[in-house]
């Protein structure tokens, strides 16, 4: 994968897209990634939610453009200001 370097504004924008889709506490999804419980976040996707996670990591263009987004430039944004 590509040298991607997540700041941790970007970190926690993530998580609270994540929790937002999956209806879990983004502080809860951040314990378990970050212990190494990454199979239990990835055994509540649904099998959509599983495919386009794997299209996503396995893409770093597919990546940066999530990134990039606009829906995520604006939490990004948002988080920012508080």
């Amino acid at each position: 994968m590509s040298n991607l370097n997540l700041n941790e504004m970007k970190k926690n924008a993530l998580l609270q897209m994540a929790g937002k889709q999956l209806g879990k506490d983004p502080a809860e999804l951040k314990q378990k990634l970050e212990s190494g419980q990454v199979q239990d976040v990835v055994n509540s996707l649904s099998d959509e939610q599983k495919q386009k996670l794997q299209s996503v990591l396995q893409n770093p263009q597919q990546l940066s453009a999530l990134l990039g987004s606009e829906q995520v430039q604006n939490l990004l944004k948002a988080m920012g200001n508080r």
